[in-house]
């Protein structure tokens, strides 16, 4: 009678994890920080919890999520009873979107470790968002963006060279051509002509999404290391593109909304859509790989209303990163010779042309127009 009661006990403890009514698990997980910039480190933890009658192995598995940076990790024991248990990491996201955390698994097995069956676990994971890498090294003076028609302003922005202010010593870096030779005569040292610098009051980016993957994130960081340039000079930033729009606005909570904005910006399939109308006043910045006709015909419609328009064309569809190298590029594609063909036109009725080849910086020389 004992042996065949201590048989039962052990075909009991080797089945009983696949007999049916076994309750369901639960999971949470999330992160100190929902929204950050890429390369940025977070970090993120990972809840569960689970209830075995009798003694049991189990092991709790979470998934590696590479677009996050994100190791795999998996936890394993001999337990009975409640069950509960809490997992920490670092990630570190290298790729801008909306990236969900990887949901975790948990595998139930026998005692004597010889068959396993998987356990739900009930519970949703949350979205992480990914805001595009943000440049510091950008030019200190970006001429494009920090347009004229504007007020003055203390050495911010673009020259007028409308504006004469008076002369002032020669600093290293200053174009010979600006010296003032009869105040350097006068003084018995170099002096230089100085100008007023103006700055609109807002600046509004579309970004044409009709591209590649690779185009469309060079794209997102270029608008967002402006923005956040931009913003810390005190202007107000907008964005906008085929399927979105945000209105120039300052602040923290509009620069979080326009990040998050280029975090979700993906290609577009179809045919590319005109910039719209900007509000009136605004410069208006046009970034665009195959400048089609729509683009270019909707800059130079909003010409009618905003302060300045410029278009920055990228015929390969990538530029030169701050400390990356590059090869030569030969060729043009057809959409830099749709946009040169257009060039002087566009010029003359106020729409600044700048192309940028796959093997060039996004360098705006000073005073550049």
């Amino acid at each position: 009678m004992k042996i065949a009661a201590f048989l039962l006990v052990l075909a009991l403890a080797a089945v009983w994890v696949w007999l049916p009514g076994l309750r369901p698990g639960w999971q949470k997980s999330g992160a100190d920080l929902l929204q950050a910039a890429a390369e940025r480190a977070r970090k993120v933890w990972l809840e569960a919890g689970f209830y075995l009658p009798l003694p049991a192995y189990w092991r709790l598995e979470w998934p590696a999520a590479p677009q996050l940076g994100l190791p795999g990790v998996s936890r394993s024991g001999l337990g009975w009873g409640k069950i509960r248990l809490r997992l920490e990491l670092e990630a570190r996201p290298h790729r801008r979107g909306e990236h969900t955390l990887p949901p975790a698994r948990l595998f139930v097995g026998d005692v004597f470790g010889l068959r396993w069956r998987e356990l739900p676990l009930a519970g949703e994971t949350p979205k992480l968002t990914v805001y595009p890498r943000i440049w510091q090294q950008l030019p200190p003076d970006l001429a494009l963006t920090l347009l004229a028609e504007g007020p003055e302003s203390n050495r911010l922005g673009l020259e007028d060279a409308s504006r004469y202010r008076g002369v002032r010593p020669y600093q290293p870096g200053d174009p010979l051509r600006r010296l003032h030779w009869k105040a350097t005569a006068h003084l018995g040292r170099p002096m230089v002509r100085e100008f007023s610098w103006v700055r609109a009051t807002g600046v509004w980016i579309f970004v044409d999404t009709q591209g590649s993957d690779v185009y469309v994130d060079h794209m997102a960081e270029l608008a967002a290391s402006l923005a956040a340039h931009l913003e810390r000079q005190g202007l107000a930033v907008g964005l906008t593109h085929p399927t979105g729009e945000l209105p120039p606005a300052r602040g923290l909570a509009a620069m979080q909304r326009l990040m998050a904005e280029l975090a979700r910006l993906r290609p577009s399939q179809t045919t590319s859509s005109p910039p719209p109308l900007p509000p009136a006043g605004v410069n208006l910045l046009v970034l665009t790989e195959k400048a089609p006709l729509e683009v270019i015909e909707g800059a130079l419609a909003a010409r009618a209303r905003a302060s300045r328009v410029y278009i920055l064309a990228f015929p390969e569809g990538f530029f030169l990163r701050p400390g990356e190298s590059g090869r030569p590029v030969w060729g043009r594609t057809p959409g830099m010779l749709r946009l040169l063909e257009r060039r002087r036109l566009l010029e003359s009725a106020g729409v600044h042309v700048h192309v940028f080849r796959g093997n060039q910086h996004v360098v705006f020389p000073r005073g550049q127009r």
